[in-house]
């Protein structure tokens, strides 16, 4: 599928990049110039393990999912990424093939631009490689503190954890407490915690039977933010 490139600032969107911002203006036409406009459908996928793309990636709409598959098809999610993400850095790196999954969650609206171009461009512009680095490093923060969520945590922490940031990127404050203005199954909070699809019932179950939060109309209401965040005190118990 492809979209209409008409529809979006195409150099608005280069230059507010954290890898592109600090470039010039010459830079950004350049590199918008080269992009093209595409739509993945829900669950299929921007690119997969193993794979060597020729491009680089910038969400439009929609939501993608970063994966480590197993060789058995064990899927263990890594973050959700949202518009204006950039992904495929790794690509500018080298020619290693990917060692991660990009799913489509939500159907997506990706702004593409040739892995070439913006080689061309990192050679003039050096500091683009600086960007690069800082925000990759960024996201291995993150990472860790996924590694210590799996390490140490409890899945009833880890699930908290994931509410808790959901609210602050997409909480809407109500007369009853925050909606969450995202859809997301009980297969992706699996995912994303780490835990089976049965544990999650389980403990969603008990908060709601604690009045911590609900599901109406497919959104997550929050009733009680606090008692969330007390979720996340390491215990000795997993579940």
């Amino acid at each position: 599928m492809s979209a209409d490139i008409k529809d979006h600032d195409i150099v608005g969107v280069v230059s507010r990049s954290p890898w592109f911002r600090k470039l010039p203006g010459q830079a950004h036409e350049r590199l918008a110039e080269s992009a093209r406009i595409r739509s993945y459908r829900k669950n299929s996928y921007l690119y997969t393990t193993g794979e060597k793309s020729t491009e680089i990636y910038c969400i439009l709409e929609g939501r993608v999912r970063m994966l480590l598959t197993s060789a058995i098809g064990q899927e263990y999610a890594i973050s959700d990424f949202e518009p204006e993400a950039w992904l495929g850095g790794e690509f500018l790196a080298g020619d290693n093939p990917s060692g991660l999954d990009v799913q489509v969650n939500e159907n997506a609206t990706v702004l593409v631009i040739p892995r070439a171009t913006v080689m061309d461009v990192g050679r003039e512009h050096p500091k683009m490689y600086r960007r690069l680095f800082s925000d990759t490093m960024a996201r291995l923060a993150g990472v860790l503190v996924l590694l210590q969520g799996m390490a140490f945590y409890p899945l009833r922490s880890r699930l908290a954890g994931w509410f808790i940031e959901l609210i602050e990127k997409h909480g809407q404050e109500s007369d009853e407490g925050v909606y969450l203005d995202v859809h997301l199954s009980q297969n992706d909070f699996a995912q994303l915690s780490l835990g089976s699809r049965q544990r999650i019932n389980k403990i969603l179950g008990e908060w709601r039977d604690q009045g911590i939060l609900e599901l109406e109309s497919n959104r997550y209401l929050i009733r009680d933010v606090e008692a969330l965040q007390k979720e996340l005190e390491l215990k000795d118990t997993d579940d």
